[in-house]
């Protein structure tokens, strides 16, 4: 008989209409009985786990008329985008320029030129990556494409751990840029403050948000070029500038001394151009951060938000490198104005407005700083709440805004107690995200080979060549390299909080792992407990024995055996404390084990099937698969009674697992997908497909974001 197939609290109806999308027929198969020794835990506990029969059904399509679901429309076009991860770029000229001539000298243009180099390289590894997977989550999206969900966490931890880094750093550089023009201005109170106004832009909307950042990099760019304008003209009417005085070198009694130390020393050639480019390559961090939020970008606009902030970088990098080295020497750059290199330059090549004006677009372009890092990690931790990877109410929107509000104050809250936590000084901090930032890099473009080797298949728009996502690993290893030699003691730094980002990952990835621990603690406390109730309640029974009592009133009885009845009382409210939490506990297995996941298969290969039960089992909580096979004209009854066949050899070998198998009587496209997912009340990121051949007219953004796990 055909009827509406129930699954959970969802039945399978149209939300529009109240009918059925789908008439199903279904046929339970007969397991063999259970004779493995691995199936302990479905013995011990049967109701944490699905059915053990597996399910073949039918569905045949309706004529229910069905809507699909209506999507945030995409808001950020190319100059808002652009703004966004733009202002996160070019903040990191106003103290890496700085940094990259007291390491490079008279060579750190050559250093720059280098960064903007690699960053090419990166620009072709980053538009083929996500044409193939336009979904946010950056190197966490293509590593969870490529490799294991593991893997995957382990990215998104350097990402969080980066977004943090930024956030309270670029806060904090942009309070004491501030400060220099407000001397009285309190930096802990505003930094807060600060912080908090990005918060509540972004509670208001990314279009809101994005509207200021717009704002902010016009200033900036504007700003940038007055700079460059007054420098070339300083430069033509000093004939030069120091130029050529810092090209012939200083000798050592004319220069300053800082700590009892020269303040600079000129290096050879390749030693100051290796620590150079390690140092420089954090002037281009935030390159990454507009695939995080790839999904809010309408079509077609993410290569040119790449292509233009490689623009700007190539353009203002090198060039005001080189004319910093002729407006000030190079001992003054590495000691009066390391920290305000280019504010300085304003004062120097135009007078006090230019030094006014470059210290205020220091503080706008550094608060923007902030709100790309509030941006990005919205888009970041929505994905891995989706995933599975982090408690699902950080996904609840704000009815109002229709935004992630849960995220948005939570990374406030985390944002505000370090930099409180570290009373202002963040030194720790920046240097723990220049690590952070090039392992992103690094894990990035090994995603990119491991997608190219398992996930050929892949519909993309461009392909990157494998020479330069190979150079491009190499080039950043060196910076890393570079980064590590000089500053050793950083990977302490990095490595105490990277461990703390894990264990809160890895709390939420490992969490059924954890609940059964817990289950098995409640279990032997009751058990435990219960045997010593027992033996304390008949002790009580028998001092409150008819035989005993007399004529002692039953009051008299209990004021004398207070003790006794008092520790009944305590074993009583123990003992339903631990019942409480083991049918908690017991809740909650069951709801992960039981929430289905979808494997979409094409021909009913049995070794693809099985390999995507094998990833399941290693990378997901559930225990209930349901294989699908759409087909528009049907199988034959000869593929379709082996498909069969293939579903009880594949039920018996898991048996912890409910395999079931479903045909579905139309194409396999967007609707349908959508439809299905609506039907079993499914999200879309957890139905899987194998690797979709080029001929494949649909890709994994149009199917909704649908998981590739084999290949």
């Amino acid at each position: 008989m055909s009827t509406p197939l129930e699954v959970g609290h969802k039945t399978g109806y149209n939300t529009f209409s109240k009918e059925p999308l789908y008439s199903a027929d279904s046929t339970l198969l007969q397991r063999r009985p259970r004779e493995s020794k691995e199936d302990e835990d479905h013995r011990k506990f049967p109701s944490l786990y699905p059915s053990s029969r597996a399910k073949v059904t039918e569905l045949r399509r309706t004529d229910a008329k069905w809507e699909r679901k209506g999507k945030v429309e995409h808001q950020l076009g190319v100059l808002v985008a652009t703004a966004i991860s733009g202002n996160d770029i070019l903040s990191s000229l106003l103290f890496v320029t700085a940094l990259t001539a007291v390491e490079a000298g008279i060579y750190a243009p050559i250093a720059q030129i280098l960064v903007v180099f690699t960053l090419w390289l990166y620009k072709g590894v980053y538009c083929e990556v996500l044409s193939a997977l336009p979904m946010n989550g950056g190197c966490f999206n293509v590593l969870l494409h490529t490799t294991s969900k593991g893997t995957a966490s382990i990215a998104a931890c350097f990402s969080i751990l980066s977004y943090v880094a930024t956030c309270v750093c670029s806060g904090t550089s942009a309070i004491y840029y501030l400060h220099e023009l407000v001397p009285g201005l309190d930096v802990k109170i505003y930094t807060v403050a600060l912080l908090s106004f990005f918060a509540f832009l972004n509670l208001m909307g990314i279009s809101e948000s994005g509207t200021v950042a717009l704002m902010i990099f016009i200033v900036h760019t504007l700003t940038l070029s007055l700079l460059v304008a007054f420098s070339f003209l300083f430069i033509i009417q000093s004939g030069g500038g120091h130029l050529k005085e810092n090209w012939m070198g200083f000798p050592a009694n004319a220069m300053p001394l800082i700590d009892g130390e020269p303040a600079f020393h000129q290096r050879g050639f390749w030693t100051s151009v290796f620590f150079g480019y390690g140092t420089a390559m954090l002037g281009v961090s935030g390159f990454e951060s507009s695939s995080q939020f790839i999904e809010e970008q309408a079509p077609g606009v993410f290569p040119k938000t790449l292509n233009n902030m490689w623009m700007a970088i190539a353009v203002f990098n090198p060039l005001i490198m080189i004319l910093a080295l002729c407006v000030f020497p190079l001992p003054e750059i590495a000691g009066i104005h390391k920290k305000v290199l280019l504010s300085s330059m304003g004062r120097q090549v135009a007078g006090e407005w230019l030094h006014h004006l470059v210290a205020v677009d220091a503080f706008l372009v550094l608060a923007g700083a902030v709100l790309t890092a509030f941006v990005g990690v919205t888009g970041l931790v929505r994905r891995l709440a989706l995933e599975r990877c982090m408690p699902q109410w950080l996904l609840a929107i704000n009815p109002c805004r229709q935004t992630n509000h849960n995220i948005i104050l939570g990374f406030l809250v985390v944002c505000v107690s370090m930099f409180l936590l570290l009373d202002a000084q963040v030194e720790a901090l920046s240097e723990m995200y220049s690590v952070c930032f090039l392992s992103l890099l690094l894990m990035f473009a090994a995603g990119h080979m491991m997608m190219k080797i398992k996930r050929s298949q892949l519909p993309r728009d461009t392909h990157a060549p494998w020479w330069t996502v190979i150079l491009a690993g190499i080039l950043v290893t060196v910076a890393f390299v570079a980064i590590l030699d000089k500053n050793p003691g950083v990977v302490i730094v990095f490595a105490m909080y990277f461990s703390v980002t894990c264990v809160l990952v890895g709390a939420m990835f490992f969490r059924m792992s954890i609940l059964k621990i817990l289950l098995r603690s409640a279990r032997y406390m009751l058990k435990k407990c219960g045997a010593r109730s027992r033996g304390r309640g008949s002790t009580i029974a028998s001092v409150f024995s008819a035989g005993d009592l007399g004529e002692i009133s039953l009051e008299d009885t209990k004021e004398s055996h207070g003790t006794k009845v008092l520790d009944v009382e305590m074993d009583e409210s123990r003992d339903s404390c631990l019942t409480r939490m083991n049918t908690s506990v017991k809740r909650w297995i069951k709801a992960a084990n039981t929430a289905p996941v979808v494997f979409f298969t094409k021909n009913g290969n049995i070794v693809a099937i099985n390999k995507a039960v094998l990833y399941i089992r290693q990378n997901e909580d559930t225990q209930h698969i349901k294989i699908v096979h759409f087909t528009v004209k049907g199988m034959d009854v000869k593929q379709r009674n082996k498909l069969r066949a293939d579903l009880e050899f594949l039920d018996r070998i898991y048996p912890k697992h409910s395999i079931d198998l479903i045909f579905v009587n139309e194409s396999f496209k967007q609707d349908s997908v959508e439809r299905l997912a609506e039907y079993f009340g499914i999200p879309v990121n957890r139905m899987f497909i194998g690797c979709p051949s080029k001929s494949f007219q649909e890709t994994v953004a149009t199917l909704g974001g649908v998981r590739v796990i084999t290949h």
